[in-house]
């Protein structure tokens, strides 16, 4: 009996690990071209974007959310998001940075794709600092996001700990700044990023200081 006592903590203890900071689900594939990649070589071809698998498993977010104390008129309450391929610092790793600027727009449209660009409700970013730590510049994401789960997140309640955001997603790699003012003070003329990612993730949002800085 005790080897039986002792074999369910030890699988609770296990249970417990697995419901931490970071933990999570997903997958992000696709082609890149990063122009300077590193000191040495670029990545890929442009025209020819190279292999990428992020292999993400660690995976967090940061809600802002309008504090009830002060009973705003208009409550708009903020997600941001990290997929990475390790916890590692934001500045030491890979990472997939989603931005939403108001979580009720995507509470409403559950399972409905929503378009993700530079001037759009939800943004993202890919940003290779291990892969590429010396690429020209940092790509904008521009395509769709379809949201399975987004928490018990309302137009007054925002997204709370222990809520599950689980999401699919499809984007090309965008460099804005060649869009913007190619040509013009040095920028090059053709683009230096380029390329697709799609992927997806599925976790539950957990306070820590590895993800929130509060």
């Amino acid at each position: 009996m005790g080897w039986m006592r002792c074999l369910g903590l030890a699988c609770l203890a296990v249970v417990v690990a697995g419901c931490g900071l970071g933990d999570g689900t997903g997958t992000l594939t696709g082609q890149l071209y990063l122009r300077g990649c590193t000191h040495d070589y670029d990545y890929g071809v442009l025209g020819a974007p190279a292999d990428y698998d992020m292999h993400p498993s660690y995976f967090v977010a940061n809600p802002v959310n309008a504090l009830a104390s002060s009973r705003p008129l208009h409550p708009v309450n903020k997600l941001s998001l990290r997929v990475q391929p390790s916890g590692n610092r934001a500045d030491e790793t890979d990472l997939l940075y989603i931005n939403v600027g108001d979580d009720s727009q995507v509470a409403a449209a559950l399972n409905v794709p929503i378009d993700v660009g530079a001037a759009s409700n939800v943004r993202a970013t890919l940003t290779l600092n291990s892969t590429c730590p010396d690429a020209e510049v940092e790509p904008v994401l521009a395509g769709t996001i379809t949201w399975q789960s987004f928490g018990s997140a309302t137009a007054v309640d925002g997204i709370q700990f222990g809520d599950r955001l689980a999401a699919t997603f499809a984007f090309n790699v965008v460099d804005l700044r060649q869009i913007a003012i190619g040509g013009l003070g040095g920028v090059p003329i053709a683009p230096v990023a380029q390329g697709q990612i799609s992927g997806s993730f599925d976790f539950v949002v957990r306070q820590g200081k590895a993800a929130q800085s509060f």
